[in-house]
Order: structure tokens, then sequence, then C-alpha cells
């Protein structure tokens, strides 16, 4: 649409975003912010506890549409089927240009229905379920300079479609982050639980599954004050049940940023926290499924930003390691992220400027 022609310029083009999880509404929330008058953002989100408590705290405003399906095959099935039929409604009622998603097969397939331009950021190519939905019908898919074409090609796309951009996903609500680590030491510990419902996990291999090892071997080492982070409520309820005499579990969302920069070393068992952890420069151990993603394996291990543990014996191992020698090791950590993300780019900047590119072209 055109204003009048004696003018020469565009009106904002209205983009619609659907943001699925925390990591996907804090992205969604940098992209918010850094919009500039050339676009106007409409964000969907959806019913999910973890998701539901982090968006009040993140103050994100967006329009809840569907929800979670648990992790129920049939159940995931049912709450997409209905999620999208919900969102042609949405989708058909706004003047949208444009769709975008951090691998949303829902927005995916109804802007693919509706005849809208989809477009995908994500560094997830491991994430094969919802890839195999999404990635084929995206018009451009924006991705970290790690990854490696042929890990989106082998879902169809072309290799003229990927864009990298010269950083990590966090490092766009990262870069302009108010909570910096410090190298005094705090004495505390986080550990983030793993996703039990994600497509890709596969249940009794993560963090969860060593905890009892895991917390004694902490409080033989010192008197370090650890912290439980679950994805849940169920998770959150059984983590209490069973670990509350040895550890914190808080009663709802954090703010993981803040929580991380206060914290003498990270233990992971999901990949957003640890990437925070590493690109702000906190010790961090990245234990399963995350060990096996291509940005932990093509950059944030080599450029030992992050440790890897891929055993129970090997995350005991680490962990121990790290806390005999954490004033050493937080020092070191913050100075070699420092050194990394000052060749960083911003993600967002990146991105709008893609998309004003395909403007023009269209």
């Amino acid at each position: 649409m055109q204003v009048p022609a004696q003018t020469g310029k565009l009106l904002a083009r209205c983009i619609w975003i659907d943001a699925l999880t925390p990591k996907q509404a804090l992205f969604a929330s940098a992209m918010v912010e850094g919009a500039t008058s050339e676009f106007e953002i409409n964000v969907t989100t959806r019913d999910y506890s973890e998701l539901n408590k982090f968006l009040s705290r993140l103050g994100l405003k967006s329009t809840s549409i569907g929800k979670h399906g648990g992790g129920d095959l049939l159940e995931k099935l049912k709450a997409s089927v209905s999620r999208e039929s919900e969102l042609i409604s949405f989708a058909k009622e706004r003047d949208f240009e444009y769709s975008f998603s951090f691998i949303s097969p829902e927005a995916a397939r109804v802007s693919f229905g509706l005849g809208l331009p989809h477009f995908i950021c994500s560094d997830s190519p491991h994430a094969q379920a919802p890839a195999r939905l999404a990635v084929p019908l995206s018009t451009l898919l924006f991705s970290p300079f790690p990854i490696s074409p042929k890990k989106w090609t082998q879902y169809g796309l072309r290799g003229k479609q990927i864009l990298k951009y010269h950083a990590l996903d966090p490092w766009a609500w990262l870069r302009n982050s108010k909570f910096r680590p410090s190298a005094k030491i705090s004495g505390r510990v986080l550990i983030r639980l793993e996703e039990w419902f994600a497509s890709y996990f596969k249940q009794g291999h993560g963090v969860s599954s060593v905890l009892n090892k895991l917390l004694d071997g902490i409080h033989e080492v010192s008197d370090f004050e650890v912290t439980l982070v679950p994805r849940y409520d169920d998770q959150r309820e059984w983590a209490r049940k069973e670990f509350s005499e040895r550890a914190t579990v808080p009663a709802g969302a954090i703010d993981g940023v803040e929580e991380i920069s206060r914290t003498d070393l990270l233990i992971g068992g999901g990949a957003t926290m640890t990437q925070e952890a590493a690109l702000l420069g906190v010790p961090n151990i990245s234990y399963f499924p995350s060990t096996g993603l291509d940005v932990f394996k093509q950059y944030y291990f080599p450029k030992e930003l992050s440790v890897k543990a891929s055993t129970p014996a090997g995350l005991l191992r680490e962990t121990f390691r790290l806390l005999k020698s954490i004033d050493h090791e937080k020092k070191s950590f913050i100075q070699r992220a420092k050194s990394e993300t000052s060749t960083f780019e911003d993600p967002v900047k990146f991105i709008y400027t893609r998309l004003s590119e395909f403007q023009l072209r269209s």
C-alpha cells in the first residue's frame, strides 16, 4: 500500500512474528525494539506455561493463539492443527506483508496458504520435526555464521535463500543488556534442566538423570548455593520434591540473563542459557543434548567459550575441575567472550536490512 504519490514513500510494512518459546520471545522482543519506522510488528505466541510466565516478565506485547501440545505426539498434532485454524483467522483479518518465525510449522503453513512470504531465523537445524514442516516453505532463512548451509539445504532450500550473520542468536538481546558478569566469586551455581517435551529429546539422557550425584559432588567441593531452573510446572514440582533440601527451585520464571551474570558456573541441560553464559563470559558446561548442536561443535567448544560434557562421568569431572579453580576460570571466560563478541554484528539490524532489500526487489 502506498501513501499519496507526491511523498514518494511507503507506509510501514506490517510483519507478523510468531514466537513459541522463551528464547524466541527474547528474539522477537529484540526485533520489536530494533524495528525502524519502515516496519510495524505484530507478535503471536501460544499458551505454554513457561512462555506465559516469561512473557509477563519480558513485557512483550503479543496475542496468544493456540497452545503447546505437551510431550505426546498425538496431542502435539492436535494442538498444531487447531492452532493453524486459529492463525488463519488472525492473519486474514490483518494486512500483513510478510510473516516471520523461528521455525514455526503453523506460521509457515498458514503463510504459504495465504500467499505471504515467510522468513525464518534459526540456529536449530537439529530440530528436524518442525524444520521439515516449516523450512521448505520459507522464502529466506537467516542463520548464525558457524552453521553450514548444508544443514539447511537438506530441507529443500537453495543456497541463495540462506543468509548468515556474523553473530550467534543470543547476541540479538545480549548486546544491549545491562547485565555483565563480574570476576568476583559469588558462590552460586545455576543448573538449567532439560527440555523434556522437545521432539528431539531422549528421556533419561539429560541433567535430571544425574542430579543426585551432581549436587552431592558440588557440595563436597565447597558450600556453593545451587539453583535449579525448571522449564514447566510439573518439572518444577518434581525438582522441589526431590531436591529442595539441597538446592533452590524458583517459584516461577526468572530473568535468565540477570541470574546467569550473577553466577560462578552454569550447567546447561539445554542450549539457550548455555549460549547466554558463553557469550557473557560465565563459566559453563554444555551437557546433552546441546553438545551435539552445530553452534556448539563449530563455535563454542573450539573457541573455549563452553566446556563439553558428553557423559555423566564427564559432567561430574568438568564440574569439579571448574569449581576448584573458579577464580581463574571466571577471569579467563570473561576475557575470551569479550574478544569473540567484539567482532559480532547485530543480528536484528542484519535481518531488517535484508528485509528492506527484499522489499525493494518485490
